[in-house]
């Protein structure tokens, strides 16, 4: 699972990647055409319209392809990693704390605790689910990568070393994708 400012990185580098590769294919249209291509510096014809389109074009490709190889969101591509996908500590949600079963109430969703450590997820389903069984990520994960988890999983818990911090639930997810 890869972190925000793993992603913001990314998105960095696959946009000026794409530049560059623009900037050369434009570059080397221009000298086999003689340098005749001017668009907009000191005047405008065919030449300059061809190398602004190879440029456009190849950019658009490029970026396209960078976005495939890297697998970041498209907004941190197109803009060059200032806006990254938020954290998924930020999307989680706190959880009850419950020292034993029969303290738990029965509302929500609340972490089973024996001996000052966490064992048990309680409220997803009619029995105790062993904190094995729910997967879990670090606090700086990129939200996301949380998708491959929620194919099998209604919730994820989001942890920073021993301690957790809250869940993500499917629903939250979908609700911050926009779907």
């Amino acid at each position: 699972m890869r972190t925000v400012r793993e992603l913001r990185l990314a998105g960095l580098f696959a946009y000026l990647a794409s530049l560059v590769i623009a900037l050369l294919l434009s570059l080397a249209l221009h000298l086999l055409l003689g340098g005749q291509g001017e668009l907009g510096w000191e005047g405008f014809n065919a030449y300059g319209l061809l190398e602004g389109l190879l440029f456009l074009l190849a950019f658009t490709w490029s970026l396209a392809l960078g976005q495939r190889a890297t697998r970041i969101p498209c907004s941190t591509l197109l803009t060059a990693g200032l806006f990254g996908p938020r954290a998924a500590k930020r999307l989680a949600r706190p959880l009850a704390r419950v020292e034993g079963v029969e303290a738990y109430e029965g509302r929500g969703l609340a972490l089973l605790y024996q001996e000052g450590r966490p064992v048990g997820l309680l409220g997803l389903s009619d029995h105790i689910l062993p904190l094995e069984e729910v997967p879990s990520v670090e606090a700086e994960t990129a939200v996301t990568e949380l998708a491959p988890l929620f194919f099998q999983h209604p919730i994820v818990l989001v942890v920073q070393g021993e301690e957790v911090l809250g869940a993500v639930p499917r629903e939250a997810y979908f609700r911050y994708l926009g779907a």
